[in-house]
């Protein structure tokens, strides 16, 4: 671990682990709002609960990869590689850490990864 990064490492391991408390506290409700019944007589109630669970499928994807990157992210941390780069295993600098402190890669990199 470098410089900046290795200095702040309690630091982003704090956030890390609030964000994974917030995650999880979130997914404890998600089964019951998958759970309701989208049945109706009215078309227009069905395409709103349908919608509406369409949604909260969505976001449970999303909070699920979301906890995967945090669980990995504090591996690193105990690891000692949190804040390089995967790819070109470059210091990520302290700003996208901040912003994001689970990114696995710096900005150039995931620019990079998001056009392939």
């Amino acid at each position: 671990m470098r410089s900046a990064v290795k200095s702040s490492r309690n630091g982003y391991r704090t956030m890390l682990l609030k964000k994974r408390s917030e995650l999880l506290a979130s997914a404890r409700h998600q089964p019951e709002a998958l759970a309701t019944s989208v049945q109706s007589p009215d078309d227009v109630e069905f395409a709103v609960r349908t919608a509406e669970q369409d949604v909260t499928a969505v976001t449970a994807d999303l909070r699920t990869r979301t906890l995967k990157e945090v669980e990995h992210a504090l591996g690193r941390v105990a690891g000692g590689t949190y804040g390089i780069c995967e790819r070109c295993e470059e210091e990520i600098p302290p700003n996208r850490l901040k912003a994001i402190p689970w990114t696995r890669y710096c900005l150039t990199c995931q620019e990079h990864l998001s056009r392939n």
